[in-house]
């Protein structure tokens, strides 16, 4: 069996913070937007009025957020090499209020564990030797 081509450590992690952040800020996008909503239609019982109009101008920036959510989030699926359905859970962790965060700690896993086992570019100057599997 081949040996797999060896992951850039430097660049999985800096392209980690970058998804980080986006994860952090479509969490926060996606609960300011859930609270409109319940404002609009169960609390004020109006949905054209005051509550109508926050949620036009709040939604087409919850979607622009999303959507770097995504990219980012297909950034580090790439780089990592990861197989469809994990890029897959990383969309669904961006549309499920409150999953955005639970779900960036348990790709910071994945990463970590993926970043320990598997070759990487940084290996020959640690000098490190990794266990085949």
């Amino acid at each position: 069996m081949p040996t797999p081509r060896p992951l850039d450590e430097v660049a999985v992690r800096a392209s980690f913070a970058r998804f980080r952040f986006a994860a952090v800020a479509e969490g926060i996008a996606l609960l300011v937007l859930v609270a409109i909503m319940v404002m609009r239609y169960v609390i004020s019982g109006d949905p054209e009025g005051t509550w109508g109009s926050i949620s036009r101008a709040w939604s087409p920036i919850h979607g622009v957020i999303y959507m770097v959510y995504v990219v980012l989030g297909f950034d580090l699926w790439n780089k990592m090499r990861w197989k469809l359905p994990r890029m897959l859970l990383i969309m669904l962790y961006g549309v499920v209020p409150v999953l955005s965060f639970f779900g960036e700690r348990w790709i910071h896993g994945w990463m970590v564990e993926d970043l320990r086992r598997r070759p990487t570019l940084q290996d020959e100057e640690r000098g490190a030797v990794r266990p085949v599997d």
